[in-house]
């Protein structure tokens, strides 16, 4: 009986966590750049622009927070969990002169 044993490519590695939250950090710092952006823009335009600026200021940092503290990428199923089984056969190639 031939045991075979299971092989780790490097590409399944996930990235550090330094380089994470490195992507966390500018994406909410992007996030409030827009919010002060909006909420200057409510000072100087009337309206429902300046309503809607309002409202962007106040919804901002919610949704920024979130996606912040989201952590890390999502995972994907390792290929172990897969029941081959209930995958098809591969169909088989022809003989080649």
């Amino acid at each position: 009986m031939v045991q075979v044993s299971e092989v780790h490519a490097i590409t399944s590695a996930g990235r550090s966590q330094t380089a994470q939250l490195h992507d966390r950090t500018r994406n909410y710092l992007i996030s409030m750049g827009i919010r002060l952006a909006a909420f200057t823009a409510a000072f100087v335009t009337h309206g429902w622009v300046r309503w809607t600026c309002v409202g962007l200021a106040f919804v901002l940092p919610v949704i920024a927070v979130i996606v912040a503290n989201s952590g890390a990428e999502r995972r994907t199923v390792p290929d172990s969990y897969i029941d081959e089984r209930a995958l098809p056969a591969a169909p088989e190639e022809p003989d080649r002169p």
